[in-house]
């Protein structure tokens, strides 16, 4: 089977995707010295968030490798996810998971919430495996931050301050897709069943 695989940020005031050549990935090594770090207008995320993508765990299934870390000055744990899914931090509060991923094995993940539901839920292969609670008056922080893709960052500031190496990522990415609303169970459930080659997420605003 011939797929491209692409890595895309769908926000309506960025649309940064990256196509790579028939069953290739982002792959990031295992140390501090590979990553992606952006600094975007997080604003349409404030009050709805969906943080889904392909991942492949290749690090030690005891490592907590954050593919994903969104920090800002005023909150610390806005995004972090990890490639084990211990961490599962979406405003500041970490969802635990019923299932832990396959390792070295391709797994599909989704992370959402809504101002309005005031509820975290986390997805493995398109199937719930956690909720959790967020305070009544919490907002997503859109103050000074950075996304850094592949690496857990020490700093909400644009520069290369990375945590151990135990926290790098070293696995591959594919088809991260971070949407202004928080996704039903039923649309999640689409977007893993149409499979990693499909363009289903293209369809969702």
């Amino acid at each position: 089977m011939m797929c491209v695989y692409k890595l895309a940020l769908l926000l309506p005031f960025l649309t940064a995707v990256f196509s790579h050549k028939p069953h290739i990935a982002l792959k990031f090594g295992d140390d501090k010295s590979s990553y992606i770090m952006i600094n975007p207008d997080m604003s349409p995320v404030e009050e709805a968030v969906s943080v889904c993508s392909w991942i492949k765990q290749l690090s030690p299934t005891n490592s907590e490798g954050a593919w994903l870390l969104y920090k800002t000055s005023e909150m610390h744990d806005a995004i972090t996810i990890s490639d084990n899914l211990y961490w599962a931090f979406l405003a500041a509060t970490n969802t635990p998971k019923s299932q832990t991923p396959a390792h070295d094995d391709w797994y599909h993940v989704c992370l959402t919430w809504s101002f309005s539901s005031k509820t975290n839920t986390l997805y493995l292969n398109g199937a719930k495996i956690g909720s959790s609670s967020t305070p009544s008056d919490r907002k997503l922080s859109i103050s000074t931050g950075s996304i850094v893709l592949g690496q857990h960052h020490g700093t909400h500031k644009m520069e290369a301050t990375f945590s151990g190496s135990q926290y790098s990522f070293g696995g591959e990415m594919t088809k991260l897709n971070i949407l202004k609303r928080k996704l039903s169970d039923q649309e999640v459930a689409e977007m893993y069943k149409s499979g990693i080659c499909s363009s289903y997420e293209d369809s969702l605003q």
